[in-house]
């Protein structure tokens, strides 16, 4: 019989256990009896019309490329201020840590075409959807328990290695960096920022670096970023652990891919979607 997408969407809901589908992730264009999906990272036009030319029943992307979650993007960035408060940061410096975040989110949205891509899958009348927030939830938990794993006396070094252990890491063609610090650092107190819309910059990492946080884990970081939290945290034993971006994605979408199958749907992965999955 196969899916709809709401029940695709539900099935990375699932994945985690949560009811409620975030603000960056919907279905732009409704599908029924969906027994096949092309499933990426990053899908847009081109690769809805691949999708369409192809016959699968479903484009599936990660990332969002329009309408609601697009526009209301900003409202998943207080998962930024719940991870921090959570290591001990206090909730107005917090905000304020992410409030340029909100700012530039907003503005974004705001002057996109957020009606591009669901527009291109609308005249093809191709099932189209991302989920976003929920995969990367999956990815945060992972990365967690990597860090959780550590011994108390492990270092930044061993836990960059530990987590090229995860088989999408270890595959992809990105390395784990430590973009602050030195492997020899106490690894210490370690936040794991992921899932919460995008990385949090140099205000958040020196947020959690000013209350009591020794390690950073950051799937992507801007060069700006990183050469303003060495200028101020250099020698100081604290450490910015960047995963890579696409592999770090791949986590929580190649779990999605997995759930779909056993629920009877055929995927094909592309646009790094599939990274490790040979395991």
């Amino acid at each position: 019989m196969g899916l709809t997408t709401d029940e695709i969407m539900q099935v990375s809901l699932d994945l985690v256990g949560w009811d409620e589908v975030p603000a960056d992730s919907t279905v732009y264009v409704d599908g029924e009896g969906i027994e096949s999906a092309l499933v990426g990272i990053d899908l847009e036009s081109p690769e809805i019309r691949l999708a369409d030319d192809l016959g699968y029943d479903l484009a599936l992307a990660h990332h969002p490329t329009g309408t609601s979650a697009r526009l209301d993007f900003p409202a998943v960035l207080d998962k930024q201020v719940e991870f921090m408060t959570a290591h001990g940061v206090p909730e107005d410096v917090a905000e304020d840590a992410v409030a340029d975040l909100r700012s530039r989110m907003d503005h974004g949205g705001h002057s996109s075409n957020y009606r591009h891509d669901p527009s291109v899958a609308e005249l093809l009348d191709q099932p189209y959807l991302n989920t976003h927030l929920a995969p990367d939830e999956y990815g945060r938990r992972v990365f967690r328990e990597v860090a959780d794993a550590q011994p108390d006396d492990a270092t930044a070094g061993d836990f960059v290695d530990a987590l090229g252990e995860i088989p999408e890491l270890r595959d992809a063609e990105t390395d784990v960096r430590l973009r602050l610090g030195e492997r020899d650092d106490d690894l210490g107190e370690v936040a794991v920022h992921h899932a919460a819309g995008t990385n949090g910059g140099a205000s958040v990492a020196r947020a959690y670096f000013e209350h009591g946080v020794d390690t950073v884990l950051y799937i992507h970081v801007g060069a700006g970023d990183t050469a303003e939290l060495r200028e101020e945290f250099a020698d100081t034993g604290k450490t910015l652990v960047v995963t890579g971006h696409v592999a770090s994605d791949a986590i929580g979408m190649n779990a999605v891919v997995d759930a779909l199958e056993e629920r009877g749907v055929e995927c094909d992965t592309i646009s790094g979607c599939g990274i490790g999955r040979d395991d």
